[in-house]
C-alpha cells in the first residue's frame, strides 16, 4: 500500500506509478518456527512503553501528531481522515473533544472518530478525525529490527499502522512494517516501496493470520543491508531484498487512517469511536550500526 504524503504539485505524477511490482524473494513466506527476534546481540535504540503520548513541545519530546510537512491526511490515498494536533494551539478550540490518545494501563488507543458538522470547517471538510505519530524530529536510524505489540480495530474503513519513511524526506522509499484493513481482519499486509530504478516499484506479501482485533500481536520487520523481513508473532512470513535507495536513515510513523483508495469508505456496521490499541514500539540495533543509530 502507498502510505506517503505529497504536495499537489506532484500528486499526478505519483498516481502513475502505482501498480509496477517487482519481483522479491518469498522463500521466507511457508517459515513454519519463530526465531531470535531481535537477533542476540542486537541493542535496543528505541523504547516506547506509552505510559503517556510525550509530544514533541518547545524542543522537547518524541512524538508529532501530523507529517513532517505539517500535513493532516494523504491527498495520494484520498483518505477521509484529519489528523489532530491536541496540543495547546495545535488546532482550533471545537476541535479539543476530538482528542486521538488516549492512555490507559499503559495501552495507547489511537482513536477514530466522526467529526460533528459544526466542527468540520476546522478540519478541512474530512468527516473522521484520527491520530498519527512520527518520530521525525526525535528519532531516525538506518538498519535495525522493529517491532510493535498492538491490536487492530474492526470494521470497513479502518486502515491501522506501522511505517518508515527516509528523514530526507521525498517518496518512495518507504517500509510498511504492518498495515491491516478493518474488514480483512485474517490478511497482513507487509510493503516496501522503492525508487531505485527510477520508477515506483514494490514489493508485498498479504499474510493469512489470526484475527487481528481478536487480541495483541507483535509485528516485526528487520532490515539489514541486505534483506528486509517481516514477522508476525516471531514468525517470517516474507523476506525482499534491500533496494538501493533504502540504505538511508528513516523515521517511525503509527497511525490510524480512514477510507481510502484501498480501504472504502466506512459503513454502517463501522463502530466510532474505533481504537488502534498499541502496547509498545520497539527499534533495535545491530552492533555494527549502534553509532548509526537515532537522531
Amino acid at each position: 500500500m502507498a502510505r506517503f504524503w505529497i504536495t499537489p504539485a506532484v500528486f499526478a505524477g505519483c498516481l502513475l506509478s502505482f501498480g509496477l511490482v517487482f519481483a522479491a524473494s518469498t522463500a521466507a513466506q511457508n517459515a513454519a518456527v519463530p526465531e531470535a527476534v531481535p537477533p542476540a546481540g542486537w541493542t535496543l535504540a528505541f523504547d516506547e512503553p506509552f505510559d503517556r503520548v510525550d509530544l514533541f513541545v518547545q524542543g522537547s519530546g518524541r512524538w508529532e501528531p501530523h507529517y513532517p510537512d505539517g500535513w493532516r491526511t494523504n491527498l495520494g490515498n484520498q483518505e477521509l481522515q484529519y489528523y489532530i494536533d491536541p496540543r495547546p494551539n495545535g488546532d482550533a478550540a471545537i476541535l479539543a473533544p476530538l482528542h486521538p490518545f488516549l492512555v490507559k494501563d499503559g495501552i495507547l488507543g489511537v482513536r477514530a472518530e466522526r467529526v460533528p458538522e459544526g466542527a468540520l470547517r476546522a478540519t478541512g471538510g474530512y468527516r473522521y478525525a484520527s491520530g498519527m505519530l512520527t518520530t521525525y524530529r526525535s528519532f531516525s536510524f538506518q538498519y535495525g529490527y522493529v517491532e510493535m505489540r498492538a491490536r487492530v480495530p474492526r470494521g470497513r474503513g479502518l486502515w491501522p499502522a506501522l511505517w518508515l519513511l527516509a528523514a530526507a524526506k521525498g517518496w518512495p522509499p518507504e517500509i510498511d512494517v504492518m498495515e491491516a484493513y478493518g474488514d480483512q481482519l485474517q490478511t497482513l499486509y507487509v510493503t516496501l516501496h522503492t525508487n531505485e530504478s527510477g520508477k515506483h516499484r514494490q514489493a508485498q506479501a498479504k499474510v493469512p493470520v489470526a484475527d487481528m482485533s481478536a487480541d495483541f500481536h507483535v509485528y516485526g520487520m528487520k532490515w539489514t543491508a541486505d534483506e528486509i523481513a517481516w514477522y508476525f508473532d516471531g514468525r517470517r512470513v516474507f523476506t525482499a531484498p534491500t533496494p538501493a535507495d533504502m540504505h538511508q536513515r528513516m523515521f517511525l510513523l503509527v497511525n490510524l487512517a480512514v477510507g481510502g483508495t484501498y480501504t472504502g469508505s466506512p459503513d454502517a456496521q463501522t463502530k466510532f469511536p474505533a481504537l488502534f490499541e498499541v502496547d509498545w514500539i520497539r527499534v533495535f540495533a545491530a552492533p555494527a550500526e549502534q553509532k548509526a543509530t537515532g537522531r
